[in-house]
């Protein structure tokens, strides 16, 4: 009874969303499909990815898209190797939609995604948990829950809307991969209320996922948070905790294409290890790249004496050796915030240096840091006291 109360009331959610904005004549209402109804168990243990394969086939046949409605029950989707699982190829208009429902698999090596989209358009996952039983963190293997992967070959995604979804012990939350900067990016990504436990990465975009926003995103013992690069137009606000690791919460990167247009509002608590907690980092793939126009607002507390700096910039020669001053460049970088650390840990750590000076802007809450630099090498700064 309460499931069958779960579906109508998702329904009729869908059916008053779809009330509410006008349809051109002809136009088909968009149909939700229960994956229990089509032979989904959702008890855990036996595989239910042919069924809920089955449902994507049947959604992608609905000319104005349709839901994919997940009843209360852990929908295991099988112990895997390699190949992804779900995925959307040039779809649109396709909605995951659950009610206490988890997508789970068993990774035994390698990387895989649970749902992969692939040039496809105006697609939703809404209230969802994910999980894979067999993650391994210490060699990077395990699935990566929502994934969105192009080459030169295809189109890029867009519209895509991921909210109130939780993930535990995955690879990536979300991940977006562009082939090395050559295809075509994904656009338009919206993310709301995700809190994603023990895994490895949060939010990785890798040359793909432009005009992202983040709102209500926490990240509790994950060992990298955040992790753009050769991506623009992000505005994130994600709260981490605990990461005893040691990899950074936060690295913002540049490989092969520039990295431009981030905002961050970063909240950091129990930093247990590792080197940095936000890292500007350059690596020597492509010449004269940028991480440019990068504003960062932070909130840093609870960090013990073994992090090295709270904020770093660092670039790497071709054999990942530092380079003490760079070609590559740091440009009009913002920082501000209330950060307490241990007197053991420096505020800001240029352990490399601008060849050419960039700009630097600090805001009235860092310039009041009893640590604050007496200087910025390779910059050209502005301390705002007010």
């Amino acid at each position: 009874m309460n499931s069958r109360r779960s579906f109508l009331t998702v329904a009729a959610a869908v059916a008053a969303t779809a009330a509410g904005v006008p349809r051109a004549r002809g136009q088909v209402r968009q149909p939700t499909i229960d994956v229990k109804k089509i032979g989904a168990s959702g008890g855990g243990k036996v595989s239910d990815l042919r069924p809920i394969r089955r449902a994507l086939e049947m959604a992608a046949e609905h000319r104005a898209g349709a839901t994919i409605y997940f009843p209360p029950g852990d929908y295991y989707l099988g112990a895997v190797e390699e190949g992804d699982l779900l995925v959307l190829q040039n779809l649109q208009n396709i909605r995951f939609v659950g009610d206490r429902a988890t997508i789970s698999c068993r990774t035994s090596k390698g990387r895989l995604g649970i749902i992969v989209i692939a040039g496809s358009r105006d697609i939703g996952v809404e209230g969802l948990s994910f999980r894979d039983y067999g993650l391994d963190r210490d060699h990077t293997w395990g699935a990566y829950a929502i994934s969105f992967v192009s080459d030169a070959r295809r189109t890029g995604s867009e519209n895509i809307k991921i909210a109130d979804c939780t993930f535990d012990s995955v690879l990536a939350a979300v991940a977006a991969h562009g082939d090395d900067g050559r295809a075509p990016p994904v656009r338009g990504i919206s993310l709301k209320n995700l809190t994603v436990s023990r895994s490895v990465y949060g939010f990785n975009f890798a040359h793909s996922g432009d005009e992202v926003t983040g709102r209500e995103l926490t990240c509790v013992d994950v060992m990298r948070s955040y992790f753009p690069y050769g991506v623009s137009k992000h505005d994130i606000e994600v709260d981490t905790k605990n990461n005893a690791t040691g990899m950074t919460d936060v690295l913002i990167s540049c490989y092969h294409k520039n990295t431009t247009d981030i905002r961050l509002k970063l909240k950091s608590r129990g930093k247990r290890g590792g080197d940095t907690i936000i890292n500007f980092d350059h690596q020597n793939h492509v010449p004269g790249l940028a991480i440019r126009n990068i504003q960062i607002e932070a909130d840093i507390d609870d960090v013990n004496c073994s992090l090295n700096a709270a904020i770093q910039f660092r670039a790497m020669d071709p054999t990942r050796h530092i380079e003490r001053v760079t070609d590559r460049r740091w440009d009009s970088i913002s920082l501000d915030g209330d950060i307490r650390i241990c007197d053991l840990t420096k505020l800001i750590y240029f352990e490399s240096v601008n060849r050419t000076p960039g700009r630097i802007e600090i805001g009235p809450r860092l310039a009041r840091h009893p640590r604050l630099p007496k200087s910025f090498p390779g910059f050209d700064a502005t301390v705002r006291r007010t």
